[in-house]
């Protein structure tokens, strides 16, 4: 993402989008650990866009510009934690049965 989309972007939706890419980025390391990903050099330029991100909202505080967390990004947050769990679950189900089917061989 370009730092003049981001600049361009209001503050709650850059709050948002900081949410959304802190998300993918667990994804991506997720599957990077468990079965390995097609372009590992996705994680650094996910990690690049969030301090982008990060780097415009704090400009903007420092300017005096009020920036809050909307309920919105609070929620998105919570629902992609929820995400997350679920596949850390999946995953451990999945290697647990390949554990049995190797022990009973």
């Amino acid at each position: 993402m370009k730092i003049n989309k981001i600049r361009e972007m209001s503050s709650p939706d850059l709050q948002k989008e900081l949410g959304e890419l802190k998300s993918e980025l667990f994804k991506l390391r997720f599957s990077l650990a468990t079965n390995g990903l097609d372009n590992p050099m996705k994680i650094k330029e996910v990690k690049k866009d969030i301090a982008r991100i990060k780097t415009v909202l704090t400009q903007r505080e420092l300017n005096g510009e009020k920036v809050e967390v909307k309920a919105e990004v609070k929620e998105a947050k919570t629902e992609a934690k929820k995400e997350e769990s679920k596949e850390t679950k999946k995953t451990a189900t999945k290697r647990t049965k390949k554990v049995a089917e190797k022990e009973s061989k």
